[in-house]
């Protein structure tokens, strides 16, 4: 199929009329409207909120034109840690001609360069809709009302999870490895454990070998694809979605979340969800582990935006920070012997020790303990991550 030739235009005050117009008549066309819709009601609503979205410098409301005339409605959020398409329609005689794949695509390409994910709403009432996104390799990460909530995302993708196992180096290195899985271990007590953001496995398979029952959520079908090659469904159940949101079948004596994941939700808001999440999986007297690293802000010179992290052969880490909003995105370079690189993004939100001990009281948690490592090392002012563990309410 052959692109059609579209142009995207930002909407004017004079334009709202054309909006609310392509947007009723694109869900009228899909057979989507209530029996007791209220067309004038609704129109005068919508024409109001497209003309409110002109004026919000936190949206861009477009105009699609094809051949020179309106034929579409685009609206995006851009925030720090995510593009947000807030809604995409199309006049029925410019559907099925390319536009709206040739938009998201330009869309994920923008995320993807940001290195934040893109992000949307799709109600579930439009398979069409649906069947678009679940193509362009989008997965449902939660429910808001009536819609299901989708991301796509580059940072996990197949590339990715196909190379995340370095067996017996870095954080697969049995020195590192052993300690946190026994300590794990020793905190399920005899119960079952859940693991937030458990992709390939790296902890939650020698934990279940101890005979400790381990399931799972994780966003990537890519990583979740590299685990079963590990092991099967029986064996570790995984729910696909976002950890902050998501629940897994059943009750658990152990929530953990490692290796920094948590800095992965880019909002505080979604961090203390998180906290959340894990105390409806929990029994009552449940614990919450988390590992973390302590914000290196104190190495960055006054003036410069960056610290690298690691200098080593074939592989640089370069850490930018937002201190405003705390966000840090690292910048990881991988190189052979020749003048090229490959270069990756991972955005994060940092949090400070207090301030995550204060998430975790939001969420009906006390800290039990704190060390500088899994072997129980004392945390010092100088200790570069943290092992917390989280204590549920017994009642």
């Amino acid at each position: 199929m052959t692109t059609a030739s579209y142009r995207i235009r930002p909407a004017g005050p004079d334009d709202a009329a054309f909006l609310a117009d392509v947007t009723l008549t694109a869900t009228r066309a899909q057979g989507r409207l209530p029996a007791d819709f209220d067309e004038a009601d609704w129109r005068g609503g919508f024409e109001e909120w497209s003309l409110e979205s002109i004026d919000d410098p936190a949206t861009d409301l477009n105009v699609i034109e094809l051949d020179g005339r309106p034929v579409g409605r685009l609206r995006i959020s851009r925030t720090p840690g995510s593009v947000e398409l807030n809604g995409i329609q199309l006049h029925p005689d410019a559907q099925n001609r390319g536009i709206g794949t040739a938009i998201i695509t330009e869309l994920q390409s923008e995320a993807a360069t940001r290195g934040v994910p893109l992000e949307l709403h799709v109600e579930r009432d439009n398979p069409n809709a649906r069947r678009l996104y679940d193509r362009l390799g989008f997965t449902k990460t939660g429910e808001d009302g009536a819609e299901d909530v989708m991301q796509w995302t580059q940072l996990w993708n197949a590339a990715v999870a196909k190379r995340y196992d370095t067996p017996g180096t870095g954080m697969f290195a049995p020195e590192v490895l052993g300690p946190t899985v026994d300590r794990l271990a020793e905190l399920a007590d005899g119960g079952r454990a859940l693991e937030f953001a458990i992709g390939t496995g790296r902890v939650a398979v020698p934990l279940s070998e101890r005979g400790v029952p381990v399931s799972g959520i994780e966003l990537s079908n890519a990583m979740i694809a590299e685990l079963r090659t590990k092991v099967d469904e029986t064996a570790i159940p995984v729910v696909v979605g976002d950890m902050s949101i998501v629940r897994a079948p059943g009750e658990f004596s152990l929530v953990y979340l490692v290796f920094n994941t948590i800095s992965n939700l880019l909002t505080q808001e979604q961090q203390v969800e998180c906290f959340r999440n894990a105390a409806r999986h929990l029994s009552p007297g449940g614990r919450f582990v988390i590992e973390l690293w302590v914000p290196e802000l104190r190495r960055l010179p006054p003036g410069t935006p960056a610290t690298v992290g690691v200098a080593e052969p074939g592989y640089i880490l370069l850490d930018t920070y937002d201190v405003l909003n705390q966000h840090v995105v690292s910048h990881h370079f991988h190189f052979g012997e020749g003048t090229q690189a490959e270069l990756g993004r991972t955005p994060h939100r940092y949090i400070w020790p207090a301030e995550l001990d204060l998430m975790a009281q939001l969420a009906g948690f006390t800290l039990e303990s704190r060390h500088a490592d899994w072997t129980g090392s004392p945390f010092t002012a100088d200790s570069p991550s943290h092992i917390s563990v989280y204590r549920l309410s017994t009642t």
